[in-house]
Formats: C-alpha cells, sequence, structure tokens
C-alpha cells in the first residue's frame, strides 16, 4: 500500500518503492525475489520502521551454536545502508538474550569496538561492585566510543549515580572517563568508582539505544504517586483436568504415531514430517475436535481435494525458524503426505470422532459460572486453534445456554435468533463485548494483540501455546491502564500427565509463571516451544527420563539466570522524574468543536456531522468524504473505518501547506476566540 498525500492508492512493482511513503509486509520483503525490489531499485530512505522488530534475530541464538542471521535480520542489515534513520519497535516480549539485543543494536549502528564479545564482556565487568583495573578500562574505552559516535554524556546525567549528588564528582567522574591517559581514573576513590561504573552501563548502546515501557515499569510510576490510572493484581490459577480413559487411549495413540512417523523418517524428510506431526501434536493437545477436523482434512489431502491446514497451524508452529507462508507450510505438507497411510489416518479418526463432549470443556463451563458468582460477567477464552472456537462455541451455546460472541482470523461472529453464525467486523464484536452483549468471547491469537479490553476481568486459556510468551500476550488485552477490576483472574487448563504440564508445574513452582515479572528468564522461556516439540517425537520408552531431565535442566537454568550479569529491564530501568512538559493550546473536545464550525475551517476543508461523533470529512485532494471522530474510545472500536482527527493523522491540515501567512494568523485568532 502506498499512501499519496491524501488517500491510499494501489501500484505495480516496478513503481511502489518511488512513493513517498509504503506499508509492506516484512514476510513479504523477506523473500529473495522482493529483497531487490528495496535493496537494488530503490532511491535512498528518510526512514524506516520495522514493527515486529523481534523476528529479525539469528537462528541459535541463546544456543551452543553460532547464530546466523534469518532472512529477515540479514534483510535489513543491508538496509540500514539505504535509510536517513530506522526504527525498530515491538510490543512483543524479547528473547533478551544478549546476541540477540546485540544485533538490534548493530542495525542502528553501534561504534565498531562494540563488538559482541565486548558487549557481552562489558556487562559482565559493570555487574561486579567493585571491576579490576583492567576491567575498569575497558569499559572506559567503550564509553569513549559512544561518546564519539552516539553524542557525549553530561555531568548532569553523571550526577545521578553519585551518592551526595555533588556536582563537582560528576564532573571529576566525567572527566577522567572522557580523557585517554589512565591516571585521573586511577585516582578515583572506590565511592567514585562505583558511580563511574552505574553511568557508563546507564549510557551503553542498550541505554542509549533502546526506550522500553514494561508494565513493571507502570507499576513503579503508580507507587511513586506519578500515575493515576489503576492497575490490576493478577490473580493466576490452574484447573489440571484428567483424560477419560477414552481420552487418554487417543491421546496415546497421536502421540506413539507421532513419534514413530517422525522416528521412520530420513533425514531429508524430517524438517516436512516434523512440521506436519507437530500440528497434529498441538491440536489434540487443545481439543479432540480439532484434531479430528485436521486428521479429515488429512483424508481429503490425500484424495486431492484441498489443503489440511490452517493459517492456525501455520502461525503456531515453531518447527522452522522463519515465518513460513501458505505456499511454503503447504509443499512441506505435501512431501510429508507421501509418508503417511489411509488407514492409520482412518484409523485415528475413528477413535477421535468416537468420543464424548471433552472432558476439559465441561471443566471451562463450571470455571465461567464460578466467574459469574464471584462477580465476572464477563470472560475471554483464548484457544490456539479456530476449530477449537467452533467446537467451543456450540458446546457453550447449545448445552450450555451462554451468550457467546467469537473473534478470529476470519473476524467476529455473532449467533443469530435463527441459531446460525453470522460474520461481522471485528470492530463490530469489538464493540458489541464492550456494551455486554456476551458473556464469553472466544478468541484465538488474531486477538492477542491490538486488544484493549480493560473492562473484563477475566481471561481463561483453554490450551496453553509452548512458548509462555504467547499467554503473557493473551494476558496483556486485559492487564491494562485503567482496568476496571482491582483484580484480574486469570485461569489455564491442563491435561493431566502431559510433556506440557510436566513443564509448565516446573515453572509455576520455580518462578510463579504469569503472576510476577520474569525478565532475564525470558530467553529460557523462548526456547521452551522447541524443547518441548523435541521431546514429542521421543519414542515412548525414552519419554519418562526425558521429562525429568528437562524438568532438571530449567531448574538449573532459572538459577542461572536468576544471577545473570545480562539483565535488559535493569540497564533500561528508566528514571521516575516525569519532565515537565506545557499544557496543550487546544485539546480533543477544542477540535471538535472546531470541526463543527465551518466557518473556522481552514479553505477547502468541509465537515458534516453524521452522529455517534463521525463527520464526514473533505480536503483538497480527496475524492469522497472521509469518517473522521475526535472521540478516541469511539475510533478505538472503529480504527477500520474512521480516522482520528488531531495532529499526526495524515487528514490533519498543516494549514501552511494551502494558505498565506496572513490567512493562518487569522485562522489562529480564530481558534484562540472559539477556545477562550
Amino acid at each position: 500500500i502506498a499512501f499519496g498525500a491524501t488517500q491510499d492508492k494501489q501500484v505495480g512493482p516496478e513503481e511502489w518503492h518511488r512513493e513517498a511513503c509504503v506499508l509492506t509486509s516484512s514476510q513479504l520483503m523477506r523473500r529473495r525475489d522482493r529483497a531487490s525490489e528495496l535493496l537494488e531499485n530503490a532511491e535512498q530512505y528518510d526512514l524506516i520502521i520495522l514493527d515486529e522488530a523481534h523476528h529479525a534475530r539469528g537462528r541459535g541464538a541463546g544456543g551452543d551454536g553460532e547464530a546466523r542471521p534469518n532472512e529477515l535480520l540479514r534483510l535489513m542489515g543491508r538496509l540500514r545502508e539505504k535509510t536517513e534513520g530506522l526504527v525498530l519497535m515491538t510490543a512483543t516480549p524479547m528473547q533478551v538474550h544478549p546476541r540477540e539485543v546485540w544485533d538490534l543494536l548493530r542495525l542502528l549502528g553501534l561504534p565498531e569496538e562494540w563488538t559482541f564479545s565486548r558487549f557481552e564482556r562489558f556487562f559482565e565487568e559493570a555487574a561486579s561492585s567493585n571491576p579490576t583495573p583492567q576491567e575498569f578500562e575497558d569499559m572506559a574505552s567503550l564509553f569513549r566510543a559512544l561518546e564519539r559516535d552516539l553524542g557525549e554524556t553530561s555531568s548532569e546525567d553523571v550526577r545521578r549515580f553519585v551518592p551526595t549528588g555533588s556536582r563537582i564528582a560528576a564532573k571529576r567522574i566525567l572527566d577522567a572517563l572522557k580523557g585517554n591517559p589512565e591516571a585521573p581514573r586511577r585516582v578515583l576513590n572506590r565511592e567514585d568508582r562505583k558511580s563511574a561504573v552505574k553511568a557508563m552501563k546507564a549510557g551503553s548502546p542498550v541505554g542509549r539505544l533502546i526506550s522500553r515501557h514494561t508494565r513493571e515499569l507502570l507499576r513503579k510510576y503508580q507507587a511513586a504517586g506519578k500515575l493515576d490510572s489503576p492497575i490490576a493484581v493478577r490473580d493466576v490459577s490452574d484447573e489440571f483436568v484428567a483424560m477419560s480413559q477414552e481420552e487418554r487411549e487417543v491421546y496415546e495413540a497421536v502421540e506413539e504415531y507421532i513419534s514413530t512417523k517422525y522416528n521412520q523418517a530420513s533425514p531429508k524428510d524430517r524438517s516436512a514430517i516434523g512440521f506436519v506431526m507437530t500440528v497434529y501434536r498441538k491440536r489434540v493437545a487443545s481439543s479432540f475436535y480439532a484434531l479430528a477436523e485436521t486428521l479429515d482434512r488429512r483424508l481429503k489431502k490425500l484424495d486431492g481435494q484441498q489443503s489440511a491446514l490452517s493459517i492456525d497451524d501455520i502461525g503456531s508452529n515453531e518447527f522452522h525458524d522463519e515465518t513460513l507462508d501458505l505456499d511454503e507450510a503447504e509443499e512441506l505438507e505435501r512431501q510429508a503426505l507421501q509418508l503417511e497411510e489411509r488407514s492409520e489416518i482412518e484409523s485415528l479418526l475413528s477413535m477421535t470422532r468416537s468420543l464424548p463432549v471433552d472432558t476439559k470443556a465441561q471443566a471451562l463451563a463450571k470455571l465461567l459460572d464460578h466467574l459469574k458468582t464471584d462477580g465476572y460477567r464477563q470472560a475471554m477464552v483464548f484457544t490456539q486453534f479456530t476449530d477449537t472456537i467452533d467446537f467451543l462455541r456450540r458446546y457453550l451455546t447449545e448445552s450450555r445456554g451462554m451468550d457467546v460472541l467469537c473473534f478470529s482470523g476470519r473476524g467476529g461472529e455473532y449467533r443469530s435468533i435463527d441459531g446460525t453464525w453470522r460474520v461481522i467486523s471485528r470492530d463490530e464484536v469489538k464493540r458489541m463485548f464492550r456494551e455486554g452483549q456476551g458473556e464469553v468471547l472466544l478468541c484465538n491469537e488474531a486477538a492477542a494483540e491490538g486488544l484493549n479490553f480493560q473492562f473484563c476481568g477475566a481471561l481463561l486459556n483453554y490450551d496453553m501455546p509452548w512458548n509462555p510468551m504467547a499467554v503473557e500476550q493473551r494476558i496483556g488485552r486485559i492487564d491494562r491502564l485503567g482496568q476496571l477490576y482491582p483484580k484480574i483472574k486469570i485461569q489455564n487448563l491442563h491435561y493431566e500427565d502431559t510433556i506440557e504440564t510436566d513443564v509448565y508445574l516446573a515453572l509455576r513452582k520455580r518462578i510463579n509463571l504469569f503472576s510476577q515479572f520474569i525478565g532475564k528468564l525470558q530467553p529460557i522461556l523462548a526456547r521452551l516451544d522447541r524443547r518441548i516439540q523435541s521431546m514429542v517425537f521421543d519414542l515412548p520408552e525414552d519419554r519418562g527420563a526425558r521429562r525429568r531431565e528437562l524438568v532438571n535442566d530449567l531448574d538449573s537454568e532459572i538459577a542461572e539466570a536468576e544471577g545473570a550479569a545480562f539483565d535488559l529491564d535493569e540497564i533500561t530501568d528508566s528514571d521516575l522524574e516525569i519532565p515537565t512538559r506545557a499544557d496543550p493550546v487546544y485539546d480533543l473536545a477544542a477540535l471538535d468543536k472546531l470541526l463543527q464550525r465551518p466557518e473556522l475551517l481552514p479553505n477547502g476543508v468541509s465537515a458534516t456531522p453524521m452522529g455517534n461523533g463521525e463527520y464526514g470529512y473533505m480536503s483538497v485532494g480527496l475524492k469522497e468524504p472521509t469518517r473522521v471522530t475526535t472521540n478516541p474510545d469511539y475510533y478505538s472500536d472503529h480504527p477500520d473505518s474512521t480516522e482520528l482527527w488531531s495532529p499526526g493523522s495524515p487528514l490533519f491540515p498543516d494549514p501552511a501547506s494551502f494558505a498565506t501567512e496572513e490567512e493562518v494568523n487569522a485562522f489562529k485568532g480564530k481558534l484562540t476566540d472559539l477556545l477562550t
């Protein structure tokens, strides 16, 4: 999509890179056939913004082997030479191994002295309360490289770390760090050296180039009396569901099928078969209905009717380092199909179809009833798969009489009076749930980003992704500023006696997962998906020992990580002193008044009230009116169909672009009269 001065327009592959502003998918651009359009054909960019930047990473980062850049990181490494400015953004908890942070910082322009080995050693040395003279010199030399390339540190920045607050001491420390001779540094007393180490750590590339805002930081603001918005306390609980005898037989049959097929495959086929077997394994852990639907589609695929995969399977499958597109996933599926036999799939499907309603679904219904009794009249229920949503919505509405809404990659859905499910926009289903028209909102990962549901106080995880960070993303939908409930309920459902549950129990016992800030443990949690997956392919006789081994390893790694020197949260710990800002000249309420006074609008601009706080907005260059609003809540409910009319919006007029200086001054006078 290319953005012109006033409206979107479609452009071809030979032309798009000439547009003033372009929005494109990083998944598309990392493809080698498209990357050349960015790297070779396009002219120099003023600014490139990469969202979801954590996907640009090295394969194997944080592991034993050497990190190799994935396609996105490789692309960004070349693009940095094609742009004047680069912004990397992510609202997803980063897998904060030092290597991954260093990879992203290098894109932003690290001094050449800051190699990865010296970067890692810097924070190890900074963690010492009394570094050796040589370690102190190493840190100081890296500090001077930053001063040279990224700008100088002020004595006021250093003064924050001087216990007495002395300006003289701060200047003495800073002069010593900046000087090339070692002598001034050698005569610093122990307290000055401590202050110097803290100042250098705060002024490291992490401190200079990363702006980080976490929920923990918000809690600090609130505790310091600098934040009025309420922040809820999490109440996390777990429900461990025992499978029925029939369910256990199906579960174990699927496990045996997965491990047998994977271990029988040749090394060259294991990539394909591993991908598909991971789909089976995750679906049986979600719901037996989801498994049955996949097996049924698999049989149809054997008959050449359709793909057995869905976008859910691609998005939740960690078998590959790269995010696969649908074509790549279907090729893996085709390869794996040659290694499977119809009779085996038919047998598994027959066993699965004969099962009654999942015991886990019955447990979910009871939990929802208890939440309502406790005063939580609405709840979000998350699952990884749309098939599980379809199963649960039928069960909860038809068997339990609940009022259910759905939010998935298909959009929003609600049950009409005649019992059919109608597709509506995502904005509409968000509005309906906010207005209390549903007791339960069934969601998959499509709802795990970009939703603000501060009015809902309960969230249930019907299945648990192998990466706990994905669960944290889900919880973030309700654990937000302004949450109406002082205590939010997080309830997780697990099948007893499974690999996932064993691992989860170990984490809950050791670190109180999802209840507290996990900080330096993120790299360990981010690798869990791979480790659980490797155990899924174990032969039955190896599983017990491997489970115990993994749990023991996790315990050791957590203890080691808690004492690690590199802590992104500590390094980016923000100053709680909020800078003084001038009062705004006008606010959104004033802008709304302005839209209602056409004589005050600039030449060529008109606004027609449409009700509900919307206006039909016309300006020079627009072919038809665009919907705008000055109500942020209304905009939050309708982001796909409206624009928030405020400074920063492409529709907000810049009077200087189409008016003389005299007209601009006259307009400002009229606006001042209106506001007073």
